[in-house]
């Protein structure tokens, strides 16, 4: 049986350099680079004990592999550099800095015939750019965290200790990053446990606002959870509960600053029996909390310009929301699959909605670009395709083009279409399983970052 050219493509532009918390003697992880495509024989190759950049110079060894079969016969070749092939396995000598290919061709023991093409991104040693670990404690910390910058190019991050069930702060000048508590267990100071953080920062002045959940027990043991906020003034973390009652498990939460307010925070959340409401902060300790709809919130909260606030519920419906004046526009397609939209709006009045929560997301509507009309209802939607198997994902929008953060199995990548609007994927390393990371583009350079947990630790890069 002969099988037509397995279409394998990998783009690795920036990568990573792995920081490890362990002795100097601990192994390092395989990188697994898989196929974007379906096939009847899909072909991955393994990176031997590595991760992040490809290094001009550098020997890199790998191993092909196609899932259920015995290689009877390897065949390796290069644009460029020195290949050393054994079997299944090559020792590449990467050639100077640019784009080069690495190509396979095997025969398996059942006698299927399949060929991969494999492109890196070559960089000199002189690009070298590490990931930082934000947060050097013995904790494990990450698990959840998110990602944004201000206007000068500072970078912010809330993330979870899991450790300690803690909330913290991270700020970065473009060098070095400084961690610091918000919230979380204490004493006589009304700390509780918190979960899911979630930030927005004012542009100019970098001021940060986070909203997140509080409370008692462990989840997915009927945890009690309310929905608190945060802002750091002079130099203090101002706390604040902003719906005193009592959530269930299934709360989520967003928040946004409102341009026509004076960046007024605004934290939209929802539960399985509350319905969307929308809490904007109109003093201190004072929120004007309405019920908006009913159905629980699936999306990101994004203010226009305007202040019209964007935000997708239960059934896949984009809600535009205007002081008590709610407008609705039907998403279409599959996309109630999904558990989470992340949402980014371009300078054109285009909303963009990435689905995240299924593994098999791209193999039905990946991506959504929604041309906002006025009334809503006039809006029209293109829908493309994403990766076919993608494991969770974030979405952001900068220099006239998306970018996705995406973990595929333990591999994070970075995703954005090429010239001709095909999706490119740029390896960055591993990223720990069951996660999600977020990704930002930083105004100053446009250059996209990511924040995400590997080792069990929040990391930069």
């Amino acid at each position: 049986m002969t099988l037509s050219k397995s279409a394998v493509s990998s783009m690795l532009l920036l990568g990573t350099l792995s920081l490890f918390t362990g002795c100097g003697e601990e192994p390092r992880p395989t990188q697994v680079i898989p196929a974007h495509e379906s096939g009847a024989l899909a072909l991955l190759i393994e990176r031997d004990g590595g991760e992040g950049l490809f290094v001009e110079g550098a020997s890199e060894r790998f191993t092909v592999r196609a899932a259920g079969e015995v290689l009877t016969s390897v065949r390796w070749s290069a644009t460029g550099g020195a290949v050393t092939p054994d079997a299944e396995r090559v020792t590449w000598t990467l050639p100077s800095e640019g784009r080069a290919s690495l190509s396979v061709a095997v025969e398996t023991a059942s006698g299927k015939k399949a060929e991969g093409e494999f492109h890196f991104n070559v960089v000199a040693p002189a690009n070298l750019v590490a990931s930082t670990v934000i947060d050097p404690s013995p904790d494990v910390t990450g698990g959840f965290c998110e990602l944004t910058f201000d206007s000068l190019g500072n970078g912010h991050v809330v993330y979870f200790n899991e450790t300690h069930r803690s909330l913290w702060y991270g700020q970065w000048n473009g060098t070095s990053w400084t961690t610091e508590q918000i919230d979380g267990p204490g004493f006589n100071n009304d700390g509780q446990f918190t979960y899911n953080p979630v930030i927005a920062v004012e542009p100019a002045t970098g001021t940060p606002h986070v909203a997140y959940l509080k409370g008692d027990g462990v989840l997915g043991s009927g945890a009690t959870l309310r929905v608190a906020y945060a802002t750091r003034a002079g130099g203090t973390w101002i706390r604040e509960s902003v719906d005193p009652a009592n959530r269930n498990e299934s709360v989520r939460l967003s928040i946004a600053l409102n341009p026509s307010q004076g960046l007024k925070p605004t934290i939209v959340y929802s539960d399985a029996s509350s319905g969307l409401r929308v809490a904007t902060r109109t003093g201190s300790n004072a929120w004007s909390i309405p019920q908006i709809t009913t159905g629980g919130l699936t999306s990101e909260a994004v203010f226009d310009t305007a202040g019209t606030l964007y935000v997708v519920n239960k059934g896949s419906t984009l809600n535009a929301i205007k002081g008590s004046t709610v407008e609705t526009f039907a998403l279409g397609g599959l996309s109630s699959i999904t558990g989470w939209f992340s949402l980014a709006l371009t300078p054109g009045q285009h909303l963009l909605a990435l689905p995240n929560g299924s593994a098999y997301n791209g193999a039905w509507v990946g991506f959504y670009d929604v041309t906002l009309g006025s009334p809503l209802s006039t809006s029209t939607t293109r829908m493309s395709q994403g990766d076919y198997v993608n494991h969770s994902n974030d979405l952001a929008y900068g220099g006239g083009k998306p970018y996705f953060a995406q973990r595929h199995g333990t591999t994070l990548e970075l995703v954005t279409p090429d010239a001709r609007g095909f999706w490119t994927f740029t390896q960055w390393g591993t990223i720990q399983d069951g996660t999600r990371p977020s990704i930002a583009i930083r105004p100053t350079d446009g250059t996209p970052h990511v924040c995400y947990q590997r080792d069990g630790k929040v990391t930069f890069q």
